[in-house]
């Protein structure tokens, strides 16, 4: 129970005395002598005070602890340790580094260095578009001015565009002159074939399919790519959605696998077959060996 004395404006300090106690009521202790002179004054009620007067001085002592430990609290923050070193930073006002100290710490941050970058500043990021059909360069500048807008890292653009979406794009880039892009342009008119032969309904028509010969467009020692539609808007940075790469793991081509079985599986069968003609073999020459001691 923590509290607190409140002294009113009396003449000779001789005024009524309140104890506010930690909810907020007070308590009001009348002095000493207008105690002593009053009838109802008795023993029972003179312990009572000293009590209260006693605990009165216990809390005024937690108080008192209480505030040097919230001092030296504010004055260091908590050792953050590593391995066998440890550190610690003072929370001096006033300075930049001490602010953002302060707030990783409430954020529940307790690295030294902060969060590294998901993807190194110097690595180039490849987006692939395809970008034909009615209005979809439109749609294609919205998408490209929001990564942009939002980028860090250098970017290198590979549209799959008609010639039409190809002279306006072309266009852009040259006027907007964006330090660190790169825009290669590939004919879709010539991809048109490939993929023609395939039934589709879909409101895109027959560019929608174009993403599925990307891997035949595109440059062969090109290891990593993000494709992405025309009717998207990012609001934060490209380069957290490459990092998810970072996680994926090398798979192998099914088919692949399904050859390497079949290979297994012929030479399980020729190895069955030479053993079995190791076997007539032996036999052979059993009956031959058995046919010449008869003979003689």
């Amino acid at each position: 129970m923590l509290g607190l004395w409140v002294f009113t404006n009396t003449r000779y300090m001789k005024g009524c005395m309140h104890l506010v106690l930690s909810d907020g009521k007070p308590v009001s202790l009348s002095p000493l002598e207008s105690q002593a002179h009053s009838p109802r004054y008795t023993a029972s009620s003179q312990r009572d005070r000293e009590s209260l007067e006693v605990r009165v001085r216990e809390v005024e002592e937690e108080n008192r602890s209480l505030r040097r430990q919230l001092s030296l609290a504010q004055g260091q923050v908590p050792v953050h340790r590593r391995g066998n070193h440890s550190k610690t930073y003072s929370m001096e006002e006033g300075t930049g580094d001490s602010e953002n100290l302060r707030a990783g710490i409430v954020a529940g941050n307790s690295s030294e260095c902060g969060q590294q970058p998901a993807v190194e500043k110097c690595e180039t990021i490849h987006v692939a578009i395809v970008c034909a059909g009615y209005n979809a360069s439109r749609d294609v500048v919205t998408l490209v001015k929001s990564v942009l807008f939002h980028r860090r890292n250098p970017l290198h653009f590979h549209l799959i565009a008609d010639s039409i979406a190809e002279q306006i794009l072309a266009t852009l880039f040259q006027t907007w002159m964006v330090p660190a892009v790169r825009v290669d342009f590939y004919n879709a008119d010539e991809l048109k074939s490939e993929v023609s032969w395939i039934p589709n309904k879909h409101y895109s028509g027959i560019y929608g399919l174009m993403k599925l010969v990307l891997t035949k467009t595109l440059p062969a020692n090109l290891e990593r790519v993000i494709v992405l539609d025309t009717d998207i808007t990012f609001a934060t940075d490209i380069a957290e959605l490459w990092a998810v790469f970072h996680k994926f793991k090398v798979l192998e081509d099914p088919t692949l696998q399904q050859k390497e079985r079949k290979n297994e599986r012929k030479k399980e069968r020729k190895k069955e077959e030479r053993k079995k003609e190791r076997k007539k073999e032996r036999k052979r020459k059993g009956q031959r060996h058995s046919f010449m001691t008869t003979k003689f």
